[in-house]
């Protein structure tokens, strides 16, 4: 379960209204909410410190009224220029598109300050979510659906050469997974898996040699992969030397 929002109140009717609203859910008036230039999360306009990565709230980027309209419902999309790249912003249901440009400096700067400042961030239920396709905004091809570092549980929506999509709420959330390590475990993850893998072939092939079924020409591969000589030969003399430990012991 991820931590459920922070409320205010509406400044027309007086409503508790989600930190993360455009609009009062009673009276529908517009909620001022505050962006910050560093994560882009918003907050209530009385905050002065982002809910989404603390740092202090200042001078704020403004939206630019765009061209391109959102894959949820369809209003113009407002668009944020980052150092690197933009992000697009629903001002109707808060989702937002991140190009990857931004998208990476963003990750890559939210794990710097996790590695020095860790801290464990709960998994969400993608089972939770409601499971639907959005046309990318800038290609109108449809997005994958991708649990964002393979155990965050939240599910984001790709486009492999625009950008990734939000719905409310969710790069704060990403950026607080990264910031907690899970891409770092994620790749220690993969990269384990990768040398299991490995190591499996290796010795597969090192049977395979012992029994005489070495090609007779081309490279040796196990399960359709190549598999260099030296790896087998090195992976035998390792039997072969807890064989001869195991019978001197």
């Amino acid at each position: 379960m991820s931590t459920p929002a922070r409320s205010c109140h509406c400044p027309n009717c007086g409503g508790d209204v989600d930190e993360r609203a455009r609009r009062c859910g009673y009276c529908r008036a517009p909620i001022a909410t505050l962006r910050c230039a560093h994560c882009y999360a918003l907050n209530v306009s009385q905050a002065a410190h982002c809910a989404g990565c603390g740092r202090g709230l200042g001078l704020e980027p403004l939206g630019e009224p765009g061209t391109l309209p959102c894959p949820e419902c369809r209003s113009l999309l407002l668009t944020f220029h980052g150092t690197c790249g933009k992000l697009l912003d629903c001002p109707k249901c808060g989702g937002q598109f991140v190009d990857l440009a931004l998208l990476q400096a963003l990750l890559e700067e939210r794990e710097t300050y996790g590695s020095a400042l860790p801290r464990r961030e709960p998994a969400s239920n993608p089972l939770a979510q409601r499971v639907r396709y959005l046309p990318c905004p800038s290609c109108g091809d449809l997005m994958n659906r991708k649990n964002f570092g393979g155990t965050s549980g939240i599910i984001v929506d790709l486009c492999h050469t625009h950008g990734m999509w939000f719905d409310p709420g969710e790069l704060p959330r990403v950026l607080s997974f990264v910031q907690a390590g899970g891409l770092a475990r994620e790749r220690r993850r993969e990269r384990e898996r990768r040398e299991r893998e490995r190591a499996a072939r290796v010795a597969a092939a090192g049977s395979a040699l012992v029994l005489g079924r070495r090609p007779e020409s081309g490279p040796l591969e196990v399960a359709g992969q190549p598999v260099a000589l030296l790896e087998v030969l090195d992976s035998l003399l390792s039997m072969i030397s807890r064989a001869v430990g195991g019978k001197g012991a």
